[in-house]
């Protein structure tokens, strides 16, 4: 059974939230947000929200983009990992 707080559509994450889901750190990760070909844009303003949902719908098209571009890059016998095209975070989080 979901409820409303399961529901994707319903979740908004602060600028801070959308930096640790994405690994970014604060300098380039405030640019990406910014950056309205790298991001959706909020959906709330001031403060900024991201709606969870837009943001899961715009991770799963830059996955088939990177896809489209792993497989016209390579051979169909050799495949590199499709997460080697996707940004890198600029710090590894340390253990918990």
């Amino acid at each position: 059974m979901s409820t409303t707080d399961d529901d994707p559509r319903h979740v908004f994450l602060s600028a801070g939230d959308v930096l640790r889901r994405y690994g970014w750190g604060k300098t380039r990760g405030y640019q990406n947000l910014k950056d309205r070909e790298m991001i959706p844009p909020p959906v709330v303003r001031h403060p900024d929200r991201w709606r969870l949902d837009q943001l899961m719908a715009w991770e799963e098209r830059q996955l088939k983009l990177a896809e489209a571009t792993l497989n016209a890059r390579e051979p169909a016998g050799s495949r590199s990992n499709i997460t080697d095209l996707l940004p890198q975070p600029k710090r590894r989080r340390r253990p918990a």
